[in-house]
């Protein structure tokens, strides 16, 4: 007997492109497609003001029905363009400021 993971066709870290109606299920966001089945979607907060409506979802696959959500909105509107804020930069530019802080107050210091 083949496990049931493998029958399914679809490789557990595929990207997946998904439409269907939002709901709220037992334990999170529920993604039912009108072709059937039913996803559990992981997403951010910002996804349950789309409970009750027909939705697009890109994102990996986790499990036999889970799906890690990258981007949630309105089914029939263009993909919205992703918004993206670079971790590694933002560190940067906080050290950067701070190092110039510390410069400004020593010198403001031994000049007193």
């Amino acid at each position: 007997m083949e496990p049931l993971l493998e029958r399914t066709r679809v490789p557990l870290s595929a990207d997946l492109h998904l439409r269907g109606r939002l709901e709220q299920g037992p334990y999170g966001l529920v993604l039912r497609p009108s072709d059937g089945g039913e996803w559990e979607l992981e997403t951010r907060r910002r996804a349950r003001r789309l409970v009750g409506s027909e939705v697009e979802v890109i994102g990996h696959r986790a499990g036999f029905n889970g799906l890690v959500c990258e981007q949630v909105w309105p089914a029939g509107q263009p993909r919205p363009r992703r918004k993206r804020v670079n971790v590694e930069y933002v560190l940067a530019a906080g050290l950067v400021g701070y190092g110039l802080i510390a410069l400004v107050t020593g010198v403001v210091g031994y000049w007193r």
